[in-house]
């Protein structure tokens, strides 16, 4: 508890004084999975090179970032991965991977070791292949997955798995929380299904349907110990894009990884000229509860974990509801109440 009171002021401190003390970087669109509900539209782009992500780090690092998020795409598929994490931990940075977890193998474990990363995170969407499998689209995945979590395991590396509730695994959060639980992972689950970046709306039809939704948010909120308090105790509608921001595999700079939303090139300018003089970057910080179009007022506003990404992506405005998580919020206060 005294860890997590300690990291959840390390945040309020970056977020009053607007530090960014945390990036995402998208090494690549490339990926070896085609899973149903990836937010990717294709999986050609090979991204930057060493040498700017390296040039990118130090401007980073100045800048006050000390917590780092390698993504994809699939980040194994990059050469260069291990000596940009090396580069990074150089620097001092604290060095998380969201990796799917089936190109690792006994040597780049031990690799991973020894450069002491934070975490490395994954995705399992089901204990049982047939379900699993269905949704990477990669026959065997599962098992591929499970025998590199254990080689994680035994080289002490911290693994988060992450869960995404469909329709399809509605019923496998359980088993999927045991294992976790058995092998001292990290579990987080969610319902949240984004379209994808280029507003294709195709992954929305996997989402939960509203029959199974309940029962799926009273699970997932008892896991994480949800408590009734307000979501937005600020006056912002996102307290993240004051201290972290994200960066894609072509150097365009958004305010977070789900919020398509563009605020700078890092190929055309300095990160530090886009943190702090980026008009579009200033507008998307400016936004106030009370300039929301449909929030201010809304019986479910306290319970709405609003995300103003997936608002822009459902509706192409940044300050429409997002009308997923405002179903979720009804289905909240509607089928049981939160102690």
């Amino acid at each position: 508890m005294k860890q997590e009171m300690i990291t959840d002021y390390f945040y309020d401190l970056a977020f009053l004084n607007n530090t960014p003390v945390s990036v995402i970087i998208e090494l690549s669109t490339k990926c070896n999975l085609r899973c149903e509900h990836c937010y990717l539209p294709d999986y050609k782009n090979r991204g930057m090179t060493t040498d700017k992500i390296k040039s990118l780090l130090i401007e980073l690092r100045q800048l006050g970032v000390v917590n780092l998020s390698f993504t994809g795409g699939e980040i194994l598929l990059r050469e260069d991965l291990f000596e940009l994490i090396e580069y990074a931990r150089s620097i001092y940075m604290r060095v998380f991977l969201l990796s799917n977890g089936t190109l690792l193998d006994e040597i780049k474990v031990e690799r991973l070791s020894r450069l002491y990363i934070s975490e490395f995170s994954t995705t399992m969407f089901s204990v049982q292949p047939e379900i699993h499998d269905s949704i990477t689209k990669a026959q065997g995945s599962l098992d591929i997955l499970k025998k590199n979590l254990q080689l994680l395991k035994k080289h002490n590396i911290r693994v988060q798995v992450k869960m995404p509730i469909m329709q399809t695994n509605a019923l496998c959060i359980d088993a999927v929380r045991d294992y976790c639980e058995q092998n001292d992972f990290k579990f987080f689950a969610s319902p949240m299904i984004y379209s994808k970046i280029n507003g294709d709306e195709s992954p929305k039809c996997l989402r939960v349907n509203r029959d199974n939704l309940g029962p799926v948010l009273k699970k997932i909120d008892d896991l994480n110990n949800r408590k009734n308090k307000l979501i937005h105790e600020s006056d912002v509608p996102c307290g993240a894009l004051f201290y972290s921001f994200s960066i894609d595999s072509n150097g365009d700079v958004f305010p977070c990884n789900s919020f398509p939303y563009k605020v700078g090139s890092v190929m055309e300018n300095s990160v530090s000229n886009i943190w702090n003089k980026s008009e579009s970057l200033q507008y998307i910080k400016s936004i106030k509860k009370t300039d929301l179009n449909h929030c201010p007022g809304c019986q479910y506003e306290d319970q709405c974990e609003r995300c103003p990404g997936m608002a822009l992506l459902d509706s192409e405005n940044v300050l429409a509801c997002d009308t997923f998580a405002k179903s979720i919020a009804e289905v909240r206060s509607k089928n049981y109440c939160l102690n």
